[in-house]
Order: C-alpha cells, then sequence, then structure tokens
C-alpha cells in the first residue's frame, strides 16, 4: 500500500475523531464543496435549459424570415410552383444561414362581431395541414377531445388563442363569425366576406404580438375568398437553426419577390432575454468559485497549522517535500470524494425528476414557459466535477509549496 495513502487515511481519521474543532472544519469544507458542486450544476443545467428550450419555442412560432410578393400590399399570391426549396436554400446558404424548413402561408384582416358589434381587427393566418407541427406541440394547449390532431385544420376548424377565446368569451366546440376584409385595386373601400368557423382549440405562445393578433386556419379559406388556385399563396415562411440578428433581408430580393427578417418584429426583447443567460451563468459559478477557493485556502492553511508537529516529525524521519505534499493531496481526496459523490447524486437525481415530473412550475406570462426547464447535459457536469478537483488540487499545491518548505525539524522542535 502506497505510504502516503496509508499516512493520510489514518491521520485524518485520528484527527477528526480527537479534535472536534477540526472535525467542524472537515464538516464545513465538505458541506461548502457539496453545495458549490450543486449550486454550478444547477445553474448550468437550467441555465441552458431556459436558454435551449426558450430559443426552439421562438424559432417554432413564426418563421424568422418571410418571402413575399414585392407588391404584398395589394395581396397579390405567389406561384409557389416557381419556387424551389433547394434553390430558396441555395439563396439563403450564402449568408450563411442554415434553412430547417420552408413553409407556405397566406393572411388576410379580419374582423369579429358579437351581437352586431365590432370589437376588435384580427389576423387569419392561413397555412396547409402539414404546416411546422413544432409549433402545435409546443404552443397547442387544448383540443376538442372527441377529435385528434390529424384533422386540426380541416373543413371549417380554427384555432385560436387562450387570449383572443376569453376576450370574446368563446370556448372550444363554439361556433364564430369571421369578416374577411378584401381589398379591391384602386378601392379604400374593403369589400367584407363573411365565413362561420368551429373553434377546434386553444393555442398560447406567451408572445403578446402573435397571441393578441393571429387566428390560424386552413389556407383554402383564403385561397377560396381571392379566387387562387391551390397552388397560390401569399408568402413562404422560412425556419432557420438559429436566430439571424443581421437586418440584411429588407434590400435582399430573390427574382420578383422580397425577403425581410421577421426577428425585429417579434423577437428582439427574448433574444436580449436570451443572450443574458451566458452572462448570468458566467457570474454565478464565477462567485460559487471564488468562495469554494477561499473557503479550500482557509482549511489548508489551518490543516497545515495543525499538521506542523506532524511535517517536522517526518521530515527528522527522512520524508522529503514531495512526500509531504502527496500527504496533503491525499488528505484532501480523502475530504472532497465524499461530498462529490454524494452531491453528484443528489444533483442528478433532483434534475431528471425535474425533468420528468415538472415540479417546480412557473407564471407563462412573465417566463414564457410554465417549468423550470433542465438540460442535462453529462459532459457539463464532468467538466464541473473536473473543476472543482482541479480548484482543490490547485489550493493544495500552491499553498503546500509555499508553507511546507519553510517547516525546519529544529524550529518545530524548538516550537514545541
Amino acid at each position: 500500500m502506497n505510504f502516503e495513502w496509508f499516512f493520510s487515511k489514518k491521520t485524518i481519521c485520528k484527527s477528526s475523531s480527537k479534535n472536534k474543532t477540526f472535525q467542524t472544519i472537515v464538516i464545513i469544507t465538505q458541506i461548502v464543496i457539496f453545495i458549490s458542486l450543486l449550486i454550478t450544476i444547477f445553474t448550468f443545467s437550467i441555465g441552458f435549459g431556459f436558454k435551449n428550450l426558450t430559443r426552439e419555442k421562438l424559432l417554432n412560432i413564426k418563421g424568422q424570415i418571410t418571402l413575399v410578393n414585392k407588391n404584398s400590399e395589394n395581396k397579390i399570391p405567389i406561384d409557389s410552383s416557381k419556387i424551389k426549396n433547394s434553390s430558396l436554400r441555395n439563396f439563403l446558404s450564402i449568408e450563411n444561414i442554415k434553412v430547417k424548413n420552408i413553409y407556405p402561408f397566406a393572411e388576410n384582416n379580419v374582423l369579429i362581431g358579437i351581437n352586431n358589434k365590432i370589437l376588435e381587427k384580427f389576423i387569419f393566418k392561413g397555412i396547409y395541414e402539414n404546416y411546422n407541427p413544432i409549433f402545435f406541440h409546443y404552443f397547442l394547449v387544448s383540443l376538442e377531445k372527441k377529435n385528434n390532431k390529424n384533422s386540426l385544420l380541416s373543413n371549417n376548424n380554427i384555432l385560436l388563442s387562450r387570449k383572443i377565446s376569453f376576450l370574446l368569451g368563446v370556448n372550444i366546440g363554439s361556433n364564430i363569425k369571421i369578416d374577411f376584409m378584401i381589398f379591391k385595386k384602386r378601392s379604400s373601400i374593403p369589400i367584407i366576406i363573411s365565413k362561420v368557423f368551429k373553434i377546434y382549440g386553444l393555442y398560447e405562445t406567451g408572445i403578446p404580438e402573435f397571441d393578441n393578433l393571429y387566428i390560424i386556419g386552413n389556407i383554402k379559406h383564403i385561397q377560396s375568398i381571392y379566387g387562387w388556385k391551390k397552388e397560390f399563396v401569399e408568402g413562404f415562411e422560412i425556419f432557420l437553426s438559429n436566430f439571424y440578428k443581421k437586418n440584411i433581408f429588407n434590400q435582399k430580393k430573390y427574382k420578383n419577390f422580397l425577403l425581410k427578417s421577421a426577428n425585429n418584429e417579434y423577437y428582439n426583447d427574448f433574444i436580449t432575454w436570451i443572450n443574458i443567460f451566458n452572462a448570468n451563468i458566467i457570474i454565478i459559478v464565477f462567485i460559487v468559485f471564488i468562495s469554494l477557493i477561499i473557503n479550500m485556502i482557509t482549511f489548508i492553511l489551518i490543516l497545515i497549522l495543525e499538521r506542523i508537529k506532524t511535517i517536522g516529525i517526518l521530515k527528522m524521519m527522512g520524508a522529503r517535500n514531495k512526500n509531504i505534499y502527496y500527504v496533503f493531496l491525499f488528505y484532501i481526496m480523502h475530504i472532497f470524494i465524499p461530498p462529490l459523490i454524494i452531491g453528484n447524486i443528489i444533483g442528478i437525481t433532483l434534475l431528471l425528476i425535474q425533468k420528468k415530473f415538472h415540479i417546480l412550475l412557473l407564471n407563462k406570462m412573465q417566463y414564457f414557459i410554465d417549468f423550470i426547464p433542465v438540460n442535462l447535459n453529462y459532459i457539463d457536469i464532468i467538466i464541473i466535477n473536473l473543476s472543482i478537483i482541479f480548484i482543490c488540487f490547485l489550493t493544495v499545491i500552491f499553498l503546500s509549496l509555499f508553507f511546507i518548505n519553510k517547516i525546519y525539524p529544529k524550529k518545530v522542535i524548538d516550537f514545541e
């Protein structure tokens, strides 16, 4: 058996059992290591959980780029057969933009009235039934029970936001009359075309600019109102793999069409909020590690003072400074291994429980999501553990090199 390991194990246990003050210091040090590990793991997992889930949701509310006809004011439709996804993706790849999906859409201003009184002006968003399924996965909060998602937008079914349904005093299964406003060329007076729809489900994104305005239905209703053929749409929503911050699209044209960035309209506040997560995580981890370093320095100094007689005896018996360094390293290993093991078990278990059962909830209107999200990345956990071990070892090595070399057997004997 290694002498340094054996000696450190025996003496640390003996010192702890005899010296209650030293035992208390050891326990405090272990608690600090345990808490530092938990806080760091929670900070990384919850911080990046918030960031990733919020970004994933925001990226699927609406396309970050829209492609529309240059003369969009007059609602001139775009022939989808003339725009191939491959060529559009190639065009965007020139700007280093990674496209996930492209979906056609059409929008029209509508009015909704109750008891012959107009309440509000909304936007009817017409989409095909194969429209971005991630949108429905994240934001569809209520659905007519007897049906399923396969018939979401078939026939006259529509989706309202929870806020609009509350405003209009309607719910799932209710019928509602929607007045479409159509402006003919060179006329400022709209033509009103009314249609009756059935509320099939409710959605909630948490973005007021979207929830306050949009009614979602089948694109065929707008096509029929304007007399478009099935292959004609108003534009395309382009969903990206990440936010594209450069606002260059107002001047970029794809043949006869205009590319516009929607980021500034909907997501500015949330993008800023997402970007501060990295800074917050770094600040919290920095504070935790500084606290850990201060505690470890204090503990090592107390340990050296408490073991100064032992150091003198070992040097009198011929032990080299290198052997004594190893003794102190093994001291630290005996102390920080138990809290690291316990901290990892407790931390990972709590995070797994939260990830599966969503026990800790949030106010969705304030935080955009209704539970505390968890991103359990085991590589991050390994890096956190290695960082704490590195801090402990570095503290021991630095202080040991500085103080142990200054301890001479004769001075220890004189002191005693």
